[in-house]
């Protein structure tokens, strides 16, 4: 609404739909892997051994369901949630390595 509505107005629907998809593009593939990330942190205060271990399962599970639902909306699975997944399952180690460090 920012954008269409003070930074760059006047353009045409379409320019402001591309725009929205740009973005949720980044916005998608960075909280997706922020929101792994919190949610393995916040299962660690649960866990006492494998902490690793247990990032990657909550990681698996953030893909799968991302992936999941790629596949029921738009029939198939675009090429960023590749770079996604990867980020996904980097959040899910970090958050690991990070409770077995502090715990």
């Amino acid at each position: 609404m920012i954008y269409r509505y003070v930074i760059a107005r006047g353009l045409t629907d379409v320019a402001y739909t591309e725009f929205g998809e740009q973005v949720g593009a980044i916005v998608g593939i960075a909280g997706g892997a922020l929101y792994t990330f919190i949610f393995a942190r916040f299962l660690m205060r649960y866990v006492t051994a494998g902490f690793v271990a247990h990032g990657i399962v909550v990681a698996l599970a953030a893909i799968a369901l991302s992936v999941g639902g790629s596949i029921a909306g738009h029939h198939g699975v675009p090429a960023a949630y590749l770079w996604a997944s990867a980020l996904k399952l980097v959040a899910g180690v970090l958050a690991g390595i990070l409770a077995s460090r502090s715990g």
